[in-house]
């Protein structure tokens, strides 16, 4: 009995009352995929861009966790605290009040703890470092402080997301609206361009990121262009794909890979995977991996057999010349108008404009189809995709080539360019398997 009580008092004394984890195993753990002072720097920005009034930015309900990898956080809330894995929280900003920003984390519910991992108990100054902020505080505390806020400076600030009028109006809206109603001449301002506007313009560091999705996107493509044979299904050259990438270091792919022969090519967002691959078909895959949150987004088609057809091929030169065109016209500064018409006008003078079915491109970051304005000039440093395509059912013909691209100052660099796209290098790569 005296041995069983010295080990209680010993370990009462290791993790008194409130500390019932050690401090690097607590949840949150820290900020990725760089140290606080990245996210700090970057609320900054913002906050002097909102000048009054407050804000409010929510992080996903749920997030991944061991049973589910394909719940992702929200992009704003991780670009601005670094945290992939809180769920259910809360960024408060308010650029004149002595506590400018506050983070509200999610209650310790200790029966989920044991599943999913021991939270933090607050107050806890050694977190607040950690995260990079000076108050850390619960969910249930947001509403007061935020009519607070609202009480002196009566100006909520909207920063999204932005949805239609078929979807359901953003949780954000609905916190807003409630807490409006509680404060007499309040007001909500449209300001859903301020987030886009930063995050489309990638810093250094998110660039070393994209570059390394990039190199791992090309790995996973070449091992399926190397790998594919008639008669295999299309699954199962997904799993090669996919396989690839994990392998070269991806945790997860960047979204639902699309991996299309023949006619199911044709499909832009196909997912059923059951198609057995023939000969003379065309396969394309259109799929990225992800690197520390940052994702890909590159299509290849190429023949099944090694070798395109005199009909592929001549479809294929189409969206090739189509492509870079508009890559002819990259450069910080230009707007998406002027791409789409390089490459539309290609495809309208083939005489294929009515089998070309989708926008050129978009951005790319934090997520596949990335924030940004497509009404403003395309700046230096964004990231983008340039994807014209041609699909045609009836002939069991789908093509689309698709690059990952840094706008630069008199051009771009291709991310992915590494990955074959002329016919000659294709046909080349694939004789050599």
């Amino acid at each position: 009995m005296k041995k069983i009580a010295s080990f209680v008092l010993i370990a009462c004394v290791a993790f008194p009352f409130g500390r019932a984890w050690p401090a690097e195993r607590v949840v949150p753990f820290g900020t990725e995929p760089w140290g606080p002072e990245v996210f700090r720097d970057r609320r900054a920005k913002l906050l002097s861009q909102m000048k009054t009034g407050a804000a409010v930015v929510l992080s996903a309900p749920t997030t991944d966790n061991p049973l589910d990898g394909s719940v992702r956080q929200e992009a704003d809330f991780l670009y601005l605290t670094g945290l992939p894995q809180e769920a259910g929280a809360a960024l408060l900003l308010a650029p004149q009040a002595a506590d400018k920003e506050i983070l509200y984390l999610a209650p310790s519910v200790p029966e989920n703890d044991r599943w999913f991992g021991y939270r933090a108990f607050l107050p806890n100054r050694e977190l607040e470092g950690k995260l990079g902020f000076r108050r850390l505080r619960r969910m249930e505390t947001l509403g007061i402080t935020l009519s607070t806020y609202l009480h002196h400076w009566h100006e909520l600030h909207f920063l999204g997301p932005l949805v239609g009028y078929q979807s359901e109006v953003p949780r954000v809206l609905d916190i807003y609206k409630k807490t409006a109603e509680r404060i007499p001449g309040s007001q909500i301002k449209d300001d859903i361009d301020l987030l886009p506007r930063m995050r489309m313009v990638k810093e250094p560091r998110e660039l070393e990121k994209l570059t390394r999705a990039a190199d791992i996107t090309v790995a996973g493509h070449l091992e399926a262009m190397r790998r594919v044979r008639p008669g295999m299904r299309e699954g199962e050259l997904k799993h090669i794909l996919e396989d690839a990438f994990y392998k070269a270091g991806a945790k997860r792919t960047g979204y639902g890979s699309i991996v299309g022969a023949g006619p199911d090519g044709c499909v832009l967002h196909y997912f059923r995977d059951d198609r057995v691959i023939d000969s003379n078909d065309l396969v394309l895959i259109d799929a990225g991996a992800e690197f520390d949150y940052y994702v890909s987004d590159v299509t290849r088609t190429f023949p099944a057999n090694g070798k395109f057809s005199p009909e592929q091929r001549k479809l294929y030169d189409v969206v090739l010349r189509a492509q870079k065109a508009a890559l002819a016209k990259v450069r910080a500064g230009v707007k998406w108008e002027e791409l789409r018409e390089a490459a539309n006008k290609v495809i309208i003078d083939a005489g294929y404009y009515d089998y070309y079915i989708h926008n050129l491109g978009h951005f790319v970051g934090l997520q596949v189809h990335d924030a940004g304005n497509f009404d403003d000039p395309i700046p230096e440093n964004a990231v983008i995709t340039v994807e014209p395509g041609i699909y045609i059912p009836e002939r069991n013909i789908g093509i689309r080539i698709e690059d990952t691209i840094v706008v630069t100052k008199q051009g771009h660099h291709n991310l992915s360019g590494k990955l074959p796209r002329e016919i000659d290098e294709i046909e080349r790569w694939m004789a050599g398997r």
